[in-house]
């Protein structure tokens, strides 16, 4: 039977309160580079998301014994990444306006990336695996949308967390995290159907 990604994450939890060093390697290799990314679409410096992500992970471990397994662990991480990455803007005084196509076109085209969400199904892509003009107006239709909206939809669609786990990186209610892609949703669809007219039209 398979695992559950309820169950995988409370096994590593478990695992890694209980100082299994396996447990811990499985859960790094399975999140460090979409962390990475996670924390490059802030910081929009490679080595300092690396950094960021290594931290984490270290801080991770020092804290072991204080882990619940009944909480989801993905969320923590990825709530500690987007703190620090956060933290470090504002110590280099500016914000940067991340350009994400790269690492959303990554998750696009990679459906066995652990834990993730592809849009595989959802978007055409050519057959020598170039981005279509669809997906690629998909990705501009992404990056219109408001910060807060984009940061859910992104950690639903693309990383693959649930509600309750999205809410708790962002630190909002439930109920903001559902508000936020109702209306990511609703702008997406409305360019979808405008694009769709269009083309239609010039056939």
């Amino acid at each position: 039977m398979k695992e559950t990604e309820d169950t995988m994450q409370r096994r590593l939890a478990e695992g890694i309160r209980d100082s299994d060093r396996h447990a811990f390697d499985e859960l790094f290799r399975a999140m460090y580079p979409r962390l990475v990314r996670f924390a490059f679409k802030i910081t929009q410096d490679w080595n300092t998301s690396c950094d960021i992500t290594q931290d984490v992970f270290v801080m991770l471990w020092q804290q072991r014994n204080t882990i619940d397994p009944d909480r989801s662990i993905r969320a923590w991480l990825f709530r500690s990444v987007r703190n620090r990455a956060y933290n470090y803007q504002r110590d280099r005084r500016e914000i940067a306006d991340p350009e994400v196509v790269e690492a959303l076109t990554d998750d696009a085209r990679n459906p066995d990336a652990p834990y993730g969400h592809s849009w595989s199904d959802d978007i055409e892509v050519s057959e020598n695996g170039q981005e279509t003009q669809l997906q690629k107006k998909i990705l501009e239709w992404i990056q219109e949308l408001p910060e807060r909206q984009r940061e859910a939809f992104e950690l639903s669609r693309y990383e693959g967390l649930f509600h309750h786990e999205i809410a708790g990186v962002m630190q909002v209610s439930v109920k903001t995290v559902n508000n936020h892609l109702t209306a990511a949703l609703r702008h997406l669809r409305s360019c979808y159907e405008s694009y769709r007219n269009a083309s239609e039209n010039r056939k």
